[in-house]
Formats: C-alpha cells, structure tokens, sequence
C-alpha cells in the first residue's frame, strides 16, 4: 500500500508545477547539509526563499511526506526523516525522476547492489533463454548499430537492451528489481552516451553479451558484465558530489 500511494503521489506531481519545486526543495536540503530531525523554514520563508507560491510549496511538501523524505509534526512543522532509514530505493528513482542529484556515494552504493543482480540476470538468462530473447535482443543491438553510425545518443536503446537481458532470466520479480535500478540511473545514461566513444564501447560489449548468451557462457557473460559497469562506475565517480558526512 506504501509504495502505491508514494507512486500516486509522484504520478500526481508529473506534468505540474510540482516538479521544479521539488528539485528546489531538495536542492536547498543538499545546499545547507541539513541533517535528520533538522526543521524545514516556515512555509512562508520557504515560498519566498524558492520564487513560488505556497500552495505549489504546500503541494510538493506533501509529495515529500508521502515519500517518506519530510515528515510534518502538527503544531511544530517540518522535519527532515533518514532517508537511508526510513525510505524505499523506489524513493530514491521517484525523487531522480524529479531532478534530485545522486551524490556519488549512492551512486557506488547503488551500483554495488546492482552488480550483485546483474551477476545473477546474466548466470540465468544465459540458463534460461529462448530463441525469441535472442531474436529481440539482436533487433535491439541492429537499432544501436543504426543510431551509432548515425551519430545519435543511445541511452534508451540501452535500457531497452538491458531490460531484454533480464527479461531472458524469465524471472518477473528480478525484472521489477533491476528495472527500479534503471529508472534511477536514466537521466545519467542521457549524459553518458551523449559521448559517442561510450555509446561505441557499451554497444561493442552487448554484442559480445548476446553471443555469450547464445552460446550458455555464463562465466564469460559473468565477467564482460562486471566490466561493462566498472566503465560506468568510473565515469560516475568523477561526475557526481562526494557523499554528505553521516550525521
């Protein structure tokens, strides 16, 4: 029921002036280094201090609560929660979605779990494919190799690309797990493979992926995966803020 409701919220925030004001919200939260327990300004300095009016201010506040970022303490006012403590991962991908900037230690944190995952979508896809996965997946890496020679960026074929990884794995949980992990790092893929030389080097290794599938390799499958995303886990640790201290 949580995660349905902090859904609805963020689907509800979509398209509306909702946005902006969280990303403002949060940027301010990053800016000061507030910690847990620290109390938000006033509704009134906060509309001021981001340039909009309070019901917008009200309306993003309360998306925040829902996700479990704020929490409001009637007669008192708002307070920043844990996030590591009391929120989801599926917060973490809604408030990216939102334009909060990932610090590079969830960056590693998150990409340590991922690796984990990736290591076991490989092992079974590579048990449990079919004709049709890899019949899907060479459409994908044709789509890549047009939108290569044409100079294009190819972030959505690359999650595209991924997802039909896992999807080979036939197992519809990992599929939901892995793709959460994603739409966390979508915006990043934007700006990564706006690089030519990186959408190049992560097409030449799905190509290799697909051929170690077909042959049921999951040694080799294994291997090229951990490498493929230590290429993208240096790229990031140059890109992203150092982590806030822990309070």
């Amino acid at each position: 029921m949580a995660m349905s409701t902090a859904t609805s919220a963020a689907n509800e925030t979509h398209g509306t002036a909702g946005h902006p004001v969280i990303a403002g919200i949060l940027g301010y939260l990053q800016e000061r280094r507030l910690q847990p327990g620290d109390r938000l300004p006033s509704e009134r300095d906060f509309s001021e201090r981001l340039g909009v009016g309070r019901n917008a201010l009200r309306e993003a506040i309360a998306t925040l609560v829902t996700l479990r970022v704020v929490e409001s303490r009637p007669n008192s006012g708002i307070y920043l929660r844990h996030l590591a403590k009391d929120s989801s991962f599926e917060t973490l991908v809604m408030l990216a979605g939102m334009g909060a900037t990932p610090s590079g230690g969830e960056v590693a944190e998150t990409m340590e779990v991922r690796s984990h995952l990736e290591l076991l979508a490989v092992d079974l896809a590579c048990q449990r494919r079919t004709d049709d996965d890899l019949h899907r997946l060479d459409d994908i890496l044709a789509r890549t190799d047009r939108m290569l020679a044409d100079e294009g960026n190819i972030a959505a074929l690359d999650t595209e690309f991924h997802v039909g990884l896992v999807e080979a794995t036939h197992n519809s949980v990992l599929v939901r797990v892995l793709n959460a992990f994603y739409q966390f790092t979508a915006r990043r893929r934007d700006v990564l493979f706006a690089d030519l030389a990186q959408g190049r080097a992560s097409g030449r290794d799905h190509r290799l992926l697909v051929e170690h599938l077909r042959q049921r390799d999951s040694v080799q499958a294994q291997q090229l995966i951990l490498s493929h995303m230590g290429r993208a886990r240096d790229y990031w640790t140059t890109k992203l803020p150092a982590p806030l201290p822990n309070p």
